[in-house]
């Protein structure tokens, strides 16, 4: 299914900012994806991952922060299709259908369905690890 900028805005009840075309049709990918300081990856991927007996629940119809920065990273997901648990190193979700990560500024990018591990991008300074805030 194909969806708009305007009708997960309706949806959810978050709002985008006004630099972004509603009427855009989000394109739905499998692969590594970037939302500005939000790295999502296909667990497959991933040396480990979580099991399903790991506290999953399910991704509440107005959706579930992933990432809070300056603006929150939104997954959303139809009811009963997708399952979220909080990874060693952030959050992972599991999803039989297609899912969104909405984002004010940025807009919004569909997951095709599979099992992904949220991550926070991080700058090395002196072999310190800073978060990026975006």
């Amino acid at each position: 299914m194909m969806i708009t900028l305007a009708a997960l805005s309706t949806r959810t009840g978050r709002a985008f900012d006004d630099h972004l075309d509603r009427s855009l049709t989000i394109p739905v990918l499998d692969g590594i994806q970037a939302q500005g300081d939000l790295l999502v990856i296909p667990a497959h991927l991933l040396e480990t991952s979580p099991e399903p007996d790991a506290g999953w629940r399910p991704v509440p119809p107005e959706g579930l922060v992933l990432l809070d920065g300056v603006h929150p990273h939104v997954l959303v997901a139809d009811p009963g299709t997708c399952l979220s648990t909080d990874g060693p190193d952030g959050p992972v979700f599991t999803a039989t259908a297609p899912v969104y990560l909405m984002h004010p500024e940025h807009g919004a990018t569909g997951l095709a369905p599979g099992r992904y591990a949220a991550r926070r991008q991080r700058e090395w300074r002196k072999t310190v690890p800073l978060p990026v805030v975006d």
